[in-house]
């Protein structure tokens, strides 16, 4: 398995930005990924790899080429077993959001300590 293609190593976040950006630029699923140009792959890749909360991360996002963007894409696919970039993005959001939620209720236990600690 390519590194670069793994999708365990891509975040929810990471995922849900990706989804989002192949939606709006017309990629509904496997079919349409297979008949975009090579200039919608690029601005693809590159607002995802430019995107602030990627900078944010520090990370380095590898793929590069049309053929590792769609081996990723079937992957992900079949990783969180849905057939279209709009499941794939509903699915991630409602992680995502869940992600955020654990997060805020550890938050508020870390402040609550803090307080007692007083």
């Amino acid at each position: 398995m390519s590194t670069v293609t793994n999708p365990s190593l891509y975040s929810i976040r990471d995922v849900l930005l990706l989804s989002q950006l192949l939606h709006i630029n017309g990629i509904k699923g496997p079919q349409e990924l297979d008949s975009a140009s090579n200039d919608s792959i690029n601005t693809i890749l590159t607002e995802w790899k430019q995107h602030k909360t990627v900078q944010l991360e520090n990370k380095v996002i590898k793929v590069n080429t049309k053929a590792q963007l769609k081996e990723l894409y079937h992957k992900l696919l079949k990783k969180y077993q849905v057939e279209s970039t709009e499941e794939l993005a509903n699915f991630v959001y409602f992680a995502r959001i869940e992600e955020l939620e654990s997060d805020i209720s550890q938050y508020k236990e870390e402040f609550r300590e803090v307080l007692n600690r007083s």
